[in-house]
């Protein structure tokens, strides 16, 4: 594999996209991103989800750079990490760990950005919203957003730092979320109120520290103030 720009970030979807914007004047030589995977969380395709399996088996046989692999933080998250999709991304994990010389796994929560893809949970109410579609709001689940430029920079700083080698990194903000604050935030946003059912469903969750650092947010000037997540949405769905 040579050194190149072009193959320094592996994959064509929303977060590949964006990693590749931000790097296109940087060289990193002894590194790779591999932020390429399946984006519909809620996949049931067993045939495919062994196929990103096999896909990354196939990148870590060839590949002598270091890898850093873009994951999920909801491996993490009791109410989501029995899903195939959260099992596929543990068993890649592992294999990364076990299998790859040098490495860096980094999980990300809920990005938001502009991206076309429907399945993301901000998307998802922003098109039902406006569209006057009814749909049902899940009152305790909580998520964690953070931008997806901050994630980038933040990832970054990371990536960087020889520390850092060979771990995992929970990049998320400090502050999670409810589902029904995001619908009240689009709401303000979009100027109509939405059509919901609520369901009082109650979720297991656990604690999940982040490793960003306060230095690291005031490198790049990223404030997770009570704000942050309006802040996010009128960036991006105003």
């Amino acid at each position: 594999m040579k050194n190149t720009k072009q193959n320094l970030v592996v994959g064509s979807g929303f977060v590949a996209k964006n990693f590749k914007k931000v790097l296109k004047k940087k060289t990193f030589k002894d590194l790779v991103i591999y932020a390429s995977g399946i984006s519909n969380s809620r996949i049931k395709d067993r045939f495919l989800l062994k196929k990103e399996i096999h896909k990354i088996k196939s990148f870590l046989k060839h590949n002598k750079k270091m890898i850093i692999y873009i994951s999920t933080y909801s491996v993490l998250d009791p109410s989501r990490n029995k899903s195939l999709y959260c099992k596929n991304k543990i068993k890649i994990e592992k294999f990364i760990k076990k299998n790859a010389k040098n490495y860096q796994i980094i999980r990300f929560p809920e990005l938001v950005g502009k991206s076309k893809n429907p399945n993301t949970l901000t998307n998802y109410f922003y098109k039902k919203i406006k569209n006057k579609k009814n749909f049902i709001l899940f009152k305790n689940a909580i998520r964690n957003f953070l931008d997806v430029d901050h994630a980038i920079k933040l990832s970054l700083i990371f990536i960087q730092d020889i520390k850092y080698k060979n771990k995992i990194i929970n990049l998320i903000n400090p502050k999670n979320e409810t589902a029904k604050k995001v619908v009240f935030n689009l709401e303000k946003i979009i100027k109509k109120k939405a059509r919901y059912v609520i369901n009082k469903k109650n979720f297991k969750y656990r604690k999940i520290l982040s490793s960003v650092k306060k230095k690291d947010l005031k490198k790049i000037k990223i404030k997770f103030d009570n704000n942050y997540l309006l802040k996010i949405l009128k960036k991006y769905y105003n």
